[in-house]
């Protein structure tokens, strides 16, 4: 399948031929920041895709690009481009591949590796690649058989809430806002009034259920205590558009009252939800079909217990979906032990993928953000660092003067006790001393009579 010189390729015509399908690398070469070839590996070690991968890096150290990457593989329907589904983030708007970003000689490349998880594809792969070489832009496949993409949703750091109703929409592109801060998601108190409707409408015992088990998600997501109940309000006088009112403790308020941290993520999560019942329409739960979701800052607006609990949340209402996101949290991190983790480092005038991290299973925080996945060089106060290497100087001195002593006292009763271990290096310190020790005793054993 390929597009050259304007001409559109002809994805399959009707969505239930494409098979389930999830990334298992995403690799570029002269995209934007990453100039030498770099791989994100987005499988686990025995080469099935990975549920989830963490992408770490400092801002402009291209995050959100690789996610772009990826979602602009997903074909969409745009009646400017072609009557048919295309990529048209890669081909209408190539806004990865800027040719103004190289020389003339270079060529730009995007590939992902694909693996499939329908019975008659089991461990099959196959490839896809975008290259641009100032001439021509080219998608192709490892053969003419080859199945599309995974079915991508996509959610950028500017959520927001839309306005207009589900009904009044046009099908719409489910990546939109990783690429545009003027997109805006589908509005959740719409999905849950047309569910409500539907339920008081037929009756059916089916609409029921759709309608709670979209409220039993929004409610779940929330922290515990925090917001207990939702319900669907009819129009008033005053209020003369229906709405959805959410229980808390100070009482029932609508989604837009509710604080940023609670609207962003029932609005994406509700977004999530209403576009898998939409692209599974027939399945009796949408929630557990396959789909790979792209998350730019997951932990965008969330208190710090949302962090730890997010990802575990998602898993379980969402067991089939291949989630690949961005953060900046310590807590995202810790939470992702198991998950891929990988992190972007600027190395000159490129960004290069680390994708082997090692392994921090019951890492504390601080101790996280003193390894190289943040790279912070301590856990600890600016200002009682200050006062550490002052102490280590005048400790480094052969004899003290009574005002070095004085100096030094001011400094200890400043600086107080201070807990042992919050670094990296502490903690690599004492596991060689364990080995020391431990490799001791043995020889000891061994001379012993």
């Amino acid at each position: 399948m390929a597009k050259q010189n304007g001409t559109a390729a002809k994805p399959p015509e009707r969505a239930a031929e494409r098979l389930p399908a999830y990334f298992l690398s995403l690799t570029l070469e002269n995209v934007r920041c990453f100039g030498p070839k770099q791989t994100l590996n987005l499988s686990t070690k025995d080469g099935k895709p990975a549920p989830w991968t963490i992408i770490l890096g400092i801002n402009g150290t291209g995050k959100t690009t690789l996610l772009q990457s990826l979602a602009g593989f997903e074909p969409v329907f745009d009646t400017t481009v072609s009557t048919r589904p295309v990529p048209r983030h890669l081909f209408d708007s190539p806004v990865l591949l800027d040719p103004r970003s190289i020389d003339d000689s270079s060529t730009s490349e995007i590939r992902i590796r694909i693996g499939f998880d329908a019975q008659q594809y089991r461990n099959a792969q196959a490839e896809l690649f975008v290259r641009f070489d100032h001439e021509k832009m080219v998608l192709e496949l490892t053969d003419e058989h080859s199945p599309q993409p995974p079915y991508c949703f996509a959610y950028g750091a500017g959520r927001r809430v839309g306005n207009a109703a589900l009904s009044e929409a046009e099908a719409d592109d489910p990546t939109a806002t990783l690429f545009s801060d003027r997109a805006e998601l589908r509005n959740p108190e719409e999905w849950l009034l047309q569910l409500d409707y539907a339920f008081a409408r037929t009756n059916d015992e089916e609409a029921k259920q759709r309608f709670n088990e979209a409220k039993e998600l929004l409610l779940k997501i929330m922290p515990e205590g925090e917001v207990t109940d939702l319900r669907p309000v009819p129009g008033t006088g005053s209020h003369p558009k229906p709405r959805v009112e959410f229980e808390t403790p100070y009482g029932w308020v609508p989604l837009r009252q509710l604080g940023y941290g609670y609207q962003t993520l029932v609005t994406w999560v509700a977004d999530l939800a209403n576009r898998m019942a939409e692209r599974y329409p027939n399945s009796p739960n949408p929630l557990h079909e396959p789909a790979v979701v792209l998350v730019d800052e997951i932990d965008l607006h969330l208190h710090p217990k949302w962090q730890r609990k997010l990802m575990s949340f998602l898993t379980g209402r969402f067991p089939n979906v291949q989630f690949i996101a961005t953060a900046h949290s310590p807590l995202v991190a810790q939470a992702a032990a198991d998950a891929n983790l990988a992190v972007l480092r600027r190395e000159g005038d490129h960004v290069v993928i680390d994708n082997d991290l090692g392994h921090i299973r019951n890492w504390r925080i601080d101790q996280i953000l003193t390894s190289d996945l943040f790279g912070l060089e301590t856990a600890r106060p600016p200002q009682i660092e200050d006062k550490l290497r002052e102490r280590g100087k005048l400790l480094s001195k052969s004899k003290l003067t009574a005002k070095d002593q004085k100096r030094l006292s001011e400094l200890e009763a400043e600086i107080g006790e201070l807990p042992m271990g919050e670094t990296a290096d502490e903690v690599r310190e004492r596991e060689e001393i364990k080995k020391t020790l431990a490799l001791l005793m043995s020889e000891r054993k061994k001379a012993a009579p």
